[in-house]
């Protein structure tokens, strides 16, 4: 009788990566993964608690995979380099793009390292290098409600030709400049107080 396989946690999230990419994540069902890797559910609920535990896991992996595409433009202004990064990963990865934006899920909080990550790399640009740590990381996560909006255009399909470099240049570059000129540093994902939300109405 041949020895049984034995499937490493690293091999099933592969398989549910590989799932993603091709169906979506809503698709990635144990009985889905476990037909992918040609074993019984057994294996995967060894390694993982739970479906919702291995969807956590799959979710670090998309970031991943979104952070890589996002670095990986060359600019000389590290912001917009991102954005044409982001945009390429809803053309390139639009179901990747789906689990992450397009859908309901519990790890946003996911994205605050991301954000402080590229904060972290403006920090030496000359647009940005007056601003602090907060401001940067403030001023990121406003570019990013712009980045979203054209990612779902590109994600839809309905700038199938559009100079990625040139969508970030034209739309969202203006909202940077115009945070940086009017002094709008306040991060709009974070919690605010009704004194806060009166504050940022005001401006």
């Amino acid at each position: 009788m041949p020895p049984r396989k034995r499937f490493s946690a690293d091999k099933i999230l592969d398989a549910a990566f590989e799932l993603t990419c091709k169906q979506g994540i809503d698709n990635v069902t144990a009985r889905l993964v476990a037909n992918t890797l040609g074993c019984s559910t057994g294996p995967i609920f060894s390694h993982f608690a739970s479906m919702d535990d291995l969807h956590e896991q799959l979710m670090d992996r998309i970031i991943a995979r979104f952070v890589t595409t996002a670095s990986s433009v060359e600019h000389h202004d590290p912001l917009i380099g991102a954005g044409v990064g982001w945009l390429r990963f809803a053309s390139e990865e639009p179901q990747l793009y789906q689990a992450v934006f397009l859908r309901p899920h519990r790890w946003h909080h996911k994205w605050g390292p991301v954000r402080r990550q590229m904060a972290t790399r403006m920090e030496r640009h000359p647009r940005y290098a007056h601003l602090d740590a907060k401001e940067r990381f403030a001023l990121v996560g406003r570019a990013s409600i712009v980045m979203h909006g054209l990612g779902v255009e590109i994600w839809s399909g309905r700038l199938p030709h559009a100079n990625l470099e040139l969508l970030v240049e034209q739309l969202a570059l203006p909202v940077v400049q115009a945070a940086l000129q009017q002094g709008w540093t306040q991060d709009l994902h974070s919690r605010q107080t009704p004194s806060q939300q009166r504050d940022l109405s005001a401006s």
